[in-house]
């Protein structure tokens, strides 16, 4: 599915487009943004065996890239868990359009 936005959108077609975008597009790419910095750290950490400095910065990226990862996935699944529980498909209200 797309996200799409209609030539004359209400309030909520903006909101819901605004959150596809989000859905579908900025949190895979902070996910990514974060497996990238972990692969990072445990290059430099493996690279760089004899200078304890740049070892010790590759470390914190690998720390740094685990923590964020940890963190999103945590914030991801209570969010789904707390959905499920109270029965929310979306996180923005859905209004049902008379016609």
């Amino acid at each position: 599915m797309m996200c799409t936005l209609a030539s004359s959108p209400l309030f909520q077609d903006l909101l819901s487009y605004v959150s596809c975008i989000i859905g579908k597009s900025v949190i895979p790419l902070i996910f990514a943004l974060a497996t990238v910095m972990f692969i990072w750290g445990v290059v430099q950490y493996v690279i760089n065996n004899e200078e304890d400095a740049k070892r010790e910065k590759g470390k914190q990226f690998m720390i740094w890239g685990i923590i964020a990862l940890t963190v999103m996935f945590s914030v991801w699944g209570l969010v789904r868990i707390l959905g499920n529980t109270f029965g929310i498909q979306y996180a923005i209200p859905q209004l049902k359009q008379s016609k």
